[in-house]
Order: C-alpha cells, then structure tokens, then sequence
C-alpha cells in the first residue's frame, strides 16, 4: 500500500468533539498562556471584571444602601473567515501517516484503516492548524502577504500605543550585559499601579520572543550559586521573574515573512486580557474534509472556521519593542552627548528616531529629530550646554512613540 484513499468529513458535533475541542481546551490552551474563547456566540465578547474596593456600608436596619454594580469591562472580537488547506503528494502522505503509528503493537500495518488511520490523519492536520492559529495570534495583519487571515495582537499593541494607558517603550535587544533582567524590570516598574495589584491572583505572565528568553536564562546561569549551576546542568522548566513567569512567544520561524514588526519584544499583563477566539458553530460551510484526489495523486486536507483575537483593556498591559544594536552606547556631560551603535539590520517599523536633552531646570537644550541608522550604524555627537538629561524617542510608521530604555 502507498497511498491512502479514505475521506475523512467532520461536520456539526464531529467537528467540535474530535477536531477542534482537543486542540483549543485542557492543556493545549493552556501552553498558549491566554484566554481562549471556544465556541461563544457569535459576536464574540471578551470580559473582564474590575476588583471594587468601596462596597462596604454603615449598616442600617432598612433601606437599600448599595452602590454602583462591579464594573465590567466588554470588548467584541472581530472575528475572521479562515480556510486552512495543505495537499500532500500521495507516497509522502502515506509515510508520514504511517510513521506517526508504526510504534504502536495493537495496529495491522498490512490494513491501515479505520480508527487508527483516521487519528493519525486528523493528529497531522490538528497541529498545522494550531500552529497557524497560534502564529497569527501574535503576528497576523490584514494587509501583509503572510498570515493574513486575522489581525495579531502585535498589530493591535503597536497601533494602540501612545492612546490611553497602554505603557509602551523600545529597548536595545542585544550587546549588553543583564539587558534581559533590565527589560523585565523595566516592564514591572512601567506597569500601572491596576495591573501590578493583580499579581497577587497569579494570573500575570511576561510574553516575551526567544532572544529575550535565552538572554534571561544565560543570565541566570552566570549567577554564581549552586541552585543555578543544577539548573543550568538539568535544565529549568520555565522561567520566572519575581514570581511571574516569562513565556517564550517561539516566532523565530517567521521572521523572515513578516515585516514592518519589530522582531523582539516583550509585554507584561495579564493572561486574562488576552483572549482567542475560534467558533465552528455560527456559520455555514464549516467543516473539515481530507480525501484523496486521483488526478494528481496527491491527499489534501481542508478545514473552514472562525478565528480572531485581540485585548481587553490597556492598562493591563506594558509593551516593548527592540532595536537590532549592537555595542550601543550613550555617553554624556553637561556639554557633550555621544551615540555610538551598529545596526544588525534596518528596522522595518521604525519610521523615525529622535532626540531631546533637557537642563537642570527641565528647559528643553536640544531637540533633534532624524538620527541616521541607515548605513547599518548610529554614530553622533551633539555640543550642547548645561545637558543635565536626554531621551531618545523612536517612532513607528503609525507615529507611536516609543521613549528608548
């Protein structure tokens, strides 16, 4: 045998209860580290309910003294049409099949059929899917060649920065010692006072990409106790910052198809101000199909449905985006400042980045826009009087502010 001929159709209940509900409940929404909204009703809501300190009353014996109701934060998630479809040439898709069962003793290898079969068939598709799934939720736009079906939350921080409470800075993502701890302090001291007051109900996380997690725990192997030298032999299950932990976002795989997005960065909130949604439910055609086509020779796999996701409340969150220097360096007197840096490579987001310098009494002494970055370096030297502080300001392409940490 080197083909398989079998259709494989779920519709209605199937498709709830064998394909999507394995992969979007339990533990498998768990290690995405956010709120995952399986099935609501269309449209779908995000809530959130905010803690209210002043419900306590003199007591009296009649009449009612009650206050205004807990608040409740709602935001609808727009939610996208999304077909997913991968085609396999026949022999390739029979041995992949086959491998993913050939180590267990209860199956015929001489009739791979029925209930065997069509795991392993649906296991194949179920985990494309949900990487898919999992990659847009960060990167995804509309209006890009590549995962493109939903906006991604990294889409909705950056256009929302500098708007509200949304707390945002850059920070320069290599070629300094400790910039990992330095970030993820930089993250908790930036924070709102509403969003550090939730770290007592142990739903808080750092999301962060992979430099900033390896650089973090390079940086707890160099401590010099005998916890990390285990730690460092043994390896650690996760990673933690005062208690919080540091998630790995794993988007290196898509560095290459995304742009105008800063490729590191890093935000504290709180798991529940991030949602996804996917429904199989409220709209007609859904369904996921796998058949064999004769013509080609080749299986293909179909699976039609709903997604988006987006956050709540922006309070609840503190956004960084890195720059790609290196050897970055600012050095300054009450006369001179120096910028040196080499840029690894031009940053598609960045629109434009500034400087401005303040005297002993606050009164702005310098206020240059433009630095130059595009020969793959940032060298400048300003003369300047009475310079007793600075901030260099990064701008995206939607003109959100960014100050540099």
């Amino acid at each position: 045998m080197s083909k398989i001929e079998s259709i494989k159709t779920y519709a209605g209940q199937q498709l709830d209860s064998i394909f999507f509900r394995p992969m979007l409940t339990g533990k498998s929404a768990e290690e995405l580290g956010i709120k995952v909204l399986y099935n609501m009703p269309v449209p779908t809501t995000l809530h959130f309910w905010k803690r209210d300190g002043g419900v306590l009353r003199k007591y009296t014996s009649s009449g009612w003294s009650g206050g205004d109701p807990a608040q409740k934060f709602q935001k609808k998630i727009d939610l996208h049409k999304v077909k997913a479809e991968m085609a396999y040439a026949a022999e390739d898709y029979f041995s992949t099949v086959y491998e993913l069962i050939t180590g267990r003793a209860d199956v015929n290898l001489d009739d791979l059929s029925g209930t065997e079969l069509e795991e392993a068939e649906t296991a194949l598709f179920r985990a494309s899917i949900a990487e898919g799934v999992r990659a847009t939720m960060w990167l995804g736009d509309t209006s890009q060649d590549e995962l493109n079906t939903f906006d991604g939350f990294l889409k909705s921080l950056m256009a929302d920065t500098g708007e509200g409470d949304l707390r945002a800075f850059s920070y320069v993502a290599s070629g300094q010692s400790g910039w990992a701890e330095k970030l993820l302090k930089n993250l908790w001291n930036s924070s709102t006072e509403e969003l550090k007051s939730l770290r007592s109900e142990g739903q808080l996380a750092f999301f962060v990409t992979s430099d900033v997690y390896n650089a973090y725990e390079e940086e707890l192997d160099n401590v010099a106790i005998e916890a990390s030298y285990l730690a460092k032999q043994n390896g650690r299950e996760g990673l933690y910052y005062r208690g919080i932990p540091v998630i790995d976002v794993q988007l290196n795989g898509y560095n290459d198809s995304v742009v105008g997005k800063p490729k590191s960065f890093a935000l504290l909130t709180d798991r529940r101000n991030l949602a996804l949604a996917v429904n199989t439910n409220d709209m007609p055609g859904t369904e996921v199909r796998m058949w064999y086509n004769p013509d080609l020779m080749e299986n293909r796999q179909r699976a039609i449905f709903m997604a988006g996701c987006d956050y709540l409340l922006p309070e609840l969150v503190t956004f960084a985006v890195g720059l790609p220097f290196e050897n970055y360096e600012v050095s300054f007197d009450q006369e001179r400042l120096m910028i040196h840096g080499h840029c690894t490579e031009e940053p598609s987001w960045v629109g434009e980045i500034s400087i401005v310098g303040y005297d002993i009494d606050g009164e702005l002494v310098l206020d240059h826009e433009g630095l130059d970055y595009s020969e793959g370096s940032l060298e400048q030297e300003f003369e300047v009087a009475n310079l007793k502080d600075y901030n260099i300001v990064v701008f995206d392409n939607n003109g959100s502010q960014y100050i540099l940490k």
